[in-house]
């Protein structure tokens, strides 16, 4: 029996999967006809996720959950993943934690929130680079591609797609 766990299309969120998936509340909002994922305090454009998965589209306006494995976070300062192109956007956030990881380094960290720490802060955990000079009580520039990302309904938890 293999040790690969999958995550199946239909699952619901709180499904384990190896390694953890991100879990972080979002909004899908429309800016200048182009969408836009508004996740706490940050906005981040996603037309090639959109045009990905055009049944996004039927979620404007409404709250929706972003799944992200932590493979698919890497440090933006070391570099974008060559394969994003543009289908990559930035997420701003604040070391909280580093440990070493095989040849990776494993990084916790809040995501950065403009609005004064009203709400709590989505957390997330990325597996970056070890070249990446990430330090706890630092910022760090996280690239993501969006054609990794998965989304769930906020209400029910069923995947989107």
């Amino acid at each position: 029996m293999s040790n690969i766990s999958v995550l199946a299309r239909d699952a619901d969120p709180l499904v384990v999967a190896e390694p953890p998936i991100n879990l972080v509340p979002a909004m899908l909002i429309e800016r200048l006809i182009s969408p836009v994922l508004v996740v706490g305090d940050q906005q981040v454009p996603v037309p090639a996720l959109v045009r990905l998965r055009p049944a996004l589209r039927r979620y404007l306006g409404r709250h929706i959950v972003i799944g992200v494995r932590p493979e698919h976070l890497q440090d933006a300062v070391v570099g974008l993943p060559a394969t994003a192109g543009p289908a990559a956007v930035v997420l701003h956030g604040r070391v909280r934690l580093v440990r070493q990881a095989g040849q990776d380094r494993v990084v916790h960290l809040e995501l950065a929130d403009a609005a004064g720490g009203r709400q709590p802060a989505p957390t997330l955990v990325a597996r970056v680079s070890r070249r990446s000079s990430v330090d706890v009580g630092g910022a760090i520039m996280l690239a993501v591609d969006t054609r990794h990302l998965l989304a769930f309904d906020a209400d029910n938890g069923r995947s989107l797609w």
